[in-house]
């Protein structure tokens, strides 16, 4: 920071001070308001469904019934 920032700063908190003094002078109160909770909207669902996503999605592992039988197959073989 340079020396002109400095008395920039100082000028600038003098005036906030007098901004401050003025307002409790002539009868200003302060009140503390509830916090504000931001909560952001999230994106709506998309009703378009990708081919390409259809493709990648994972099959289905056969069931004990269907294993057996491919053991079967697999041994006769």
């Amino acid at each position: 920071m340079n020396h002109n920032q400095i008395l920039a700063s100082t000028q600038r908190q003098a005036q906030l001070e007098a901004a401050k003094a003025a307002f409790f002078n002539s009868g200003g109160q302060i009140t503390q308001a509830r916090s504000f909770a931001f909560k952001p909207a999230f994106p709506a669902r998309s009703d378009k469904i990708d081919p390409d996503t259809i493709l990648k999605r994972r099959r289905i592992s056969p069931t004990m019934a269907e294993r057996k039988i491919l053991r079967r197959l697999a041994e006769e073989l």
